[in-house]
């Protein structure tokens, strides 16, 4: 074995112990993990934005059932079909419209529907019920929160 293939191999070598090393030192939080305190501009927004503005977002050409979820009134309202329902009762998933549409198992009443060719992981699911049940804050759009000043850290010198 001549130098060079000496050091291309040990070079392969050396990069396959380092991602080795690497993975199992820090393993990953695996996709079914849940944060603490769920965020909605971080967690939940992304997720209907993605999954449900297509039928339930700001564009009143293809709105459905005249349900929208890009504002906060849209989140919290009564149903139209069933004013005593709301799609989102902050702290209680189990009351909340919009966790019995996701996790139906009728193809008929499941969000989003079977033709949309979109869906929700379980991880999503779990994320939007925590969030209700942590209370369903809903926040403005991240650019309209006035920044806050953190304090400074302490030091001995």
């Amino acid at each position: 074995m001549n130098y060079r293939s000496y050091l291309i191999s040990s070079g392969i070598s050396c990069a396959l112990i380092f991602i080795f090393i690497s993975c199992s030192k820090y393993p990953s939080r695996g996709s079914d993990s849940l944060p603490s305190r769920v965020d909605f501009n971080f967690h939940i927004k992304p997720i209907i934005s993605d999954r449900c503005f297509k039928c339930h977002g700001p564009d009143n050409g293809v709105r459905e059932a005249d349900l929208y979820l890009h504002t906060q009134e849209g989140l919290y309202a009564a149903l139209a079909s069933d004013p005593s329902r709301h799609v989102i009762v902050p702290g209680d998933a189990s009351s909340s419209e919009i966790i019995h549409r996701i996790t139906s198992d009728d193809v008929d009443t499941r969000m989003p529907p079977e033709g949309s060719n979109l869906s929700l992981t379980n991880h999503e699911k779990a994320l939007i019920t925590r969030w209700i049940d942590q209370g369903a804050e809903w926040k403005p759009h991240w650019a309209f929160i006035p920044p806050e000043k953190s304090s400074l850290p302490k030091v001995r010198k």
